[in-house]
């Protein structure tokens, strides 16, 4: 792990800037499952929708079960390159909750969602009933093989 704290403003950018993320999770037998999901911060929380994307909707509902039964959850970001000195994670430990009613923050969500993802102006964000997964984050770890140097040139070259 890093031998510091990661700065907030390092930590949000590289969650604003960082396309997918690993959601750890327990599957309905309590055994651990990881599962790609895209996401958005907004209002000191990460937004992820049960979305438009071709899958089928068992898996949907299942994923959906599961974190109602066990919101204590890890979502893992992670960058390899070719040069190791490039290598970084960055692991929050968080709580997640699946909102399917319309809230106060649930706009900020969306308008988040669409301006880091410009795939959602041809593809729905939401399918059936509109669900959003909300990830209140309460750890963060991380480490980069030459320390905070790793993220900032990611961040460098990240769009």
């Amino acid at each position: 792990m890093g031998n510091t704290a990661l700065p907030p403003e390092m930590l949000h950018a590289v969650l604003d800037r960082m396309p997918v993320a690993r959601l750890a999770l327990r599957d309905l037998e309590g055994a651990p499952e990881a599962l790609p999901i895209v996401f958005a911060r907004a209002g000191g929380v990460l937004w992820s929708p049960v979305d438009g994307k071709p899958k089928g909707r068992a898996a949907d509902l299942g994923r959906l079960a599961r974190l109602r039964r066990s919101p204590g959850v890890m979502l893992l970001l992670d960058h390899y390159g070719e040069d190791w000195r490039d290598l970084w994670w960055l692991r929050l430990r968080a709580t997640a909750e699946v909102i399917t009613e319309r809230e106060e923050a649930w706009a900020a969500a969306e308008q988040a969602l669409a301006s880091k993802y410009p795939q959602y102006l041809t593809v729905p964000m939401f399918k059936d009933e509109p669900t959003l997964l909300r990830f209140a984050w309460h750890s963060v770890g991380w480490w980069g093989s030459d320390g905070l140097a790793s993220l900032e040139r990611w961040l460098s070259r990240a769009t």
